[in-house]
């Protein structure tokens, strides 16, 4: 009996410990008020390809997907990803999809919005692969950290809208 209950406790342990696995960034969820109000901003229309870099919970793309955009998120956590993918069945939103792996191993050409919110140094590595796959016209916003060489054609208190040319 004692054997089981330690071991469901260091399973519990290692659960918790995973929500905050991955390398880009820490787990800070982005605040819910302000997205709706963004990602118009940004000219996010139904059917677009919305990708998040980094996506956590999957808050930002169920927003995105509330909105009709086809929605993707590309996490490094597997409990986030079944969370998001959880978060996304109840509300019955077929356009949200969540995606285990690396955020640099993936291609984003068709992609009309893209979203990250990373540490200064993932912003910088991702930089250069966004102004490489994005079509003209994608939009790229970034929260609190700014790219270094691409100047940003909107900005909302402390969020960046990028437009590829």
């Amino acid at each position: 009996m004692e054997f089981t209950i330690l071991t469901f406790l260091i399973v519990l342990c290692l659960l918790g410990l995973s929500w905050f696995a991955g390398s880009g960034a820490p787990y800070i969820p982005t605040k819910y008020p302000k997205l709706k109000e963004l990602f118009k901003l940004a000219g996010l229309k139904p059917d677009d390809d919305f990708y998040e870099l980094g996506s956590g919970d999957g808050r930002v793309v169920l927003v995105a997907a509330q909105m009709g955009a086809e929605s993707f998120g590309i996490e490094e956590s597997w409990l986030r990803v079944w969370w998001s993918r959880w978060k996304a069945y109840q509300l019955k939103l077929s356009n949200a999809h969540f995606f285990h792996g690396s955020i640099f191993t993936r291609h984003y050409f068709s992609a009309e919005v893209v979203y990250i919110y990373m540490l200064p140094v993932t912003v910088d590595r991702l930089e250069p692969i966004l102004k490489e796959e994005l079509k003209p016209g994608a939009k790229v916003i970034t929260q609190k950290y700014h790219f270094k060489n691409w100047k940003p054609t909107k900005t909302i208190d402390d969020f960046y809208i990028y437009t590829k040319t």
